[in-house]
C-alpha cells in the first residue's frame, strides 16, 4: 500500500471553507475511484492555516489510474476545483510506503 501525503497552506481564515469543500466534494469523488482517506489533519499549534491529508492507494498503478479518473470527473472539475483554487497558497506532496505492521492494522 502507498500513501499520497499532501500538505497545503491555506489562505488565512479559510481552513473551514477548504475542509467543507473536501468533505462535500473531494472525498466522495476520490472514494468513487477506490481512494481511501487514511488521515486528515489541520494545524492547531505551530504553523497555522495548514492542512495535511493522506490518501491510500493499493499501489502505484492504482494511484495513476485513480488520479487520471477523478481529475476527469465532472464533479471534480465543475464543483471542487473552482471552490478551492483561490484558497490554496502552496501544496507539497510525498509518496510514502506503509510498513508491514501498519498495513496489518489498517485492514481491521
Amino acid at each position: 500500500m502507498i500513501f499520497d501525503v499532501r500538505t497545503y497552506d491555506i489562505s488565512m481564515g479559510h481552513v473551514p471553507e477548504y475542509m467543507e469543500a473536501v468533505r462535500e466534494v473531494a472525498l466522495p469523488v476520490r472514494e468513487r475511484y477506490g481512494v481511501r482517506l487514511a488521515g486528515w489533519y489541520f494545524s492547531d499549534i505551530g504553523e497555522q492555516n495548514q492542512v495535511i491529508h493522506i490518501w491510500a492507494y493499493r499501489d502505484y498503478s492504482h494511484y495513476q489510474e485513480a488520479r487520471e479518473s477523478f481529475r476527469k470527473d465532472p464533479q471534480w472539475i465543475n464543483d471542487y476545483t473552482p471552490r478551492v483554487k483561490d484558497l490554496i497558497l502552496r501544496q507539497r506532496n510525498q509518496m510514502m510506503q506503509a510498513s508491514d505492521f501498519f498495513e496489518e492494522r489498517l485492514k481491521t
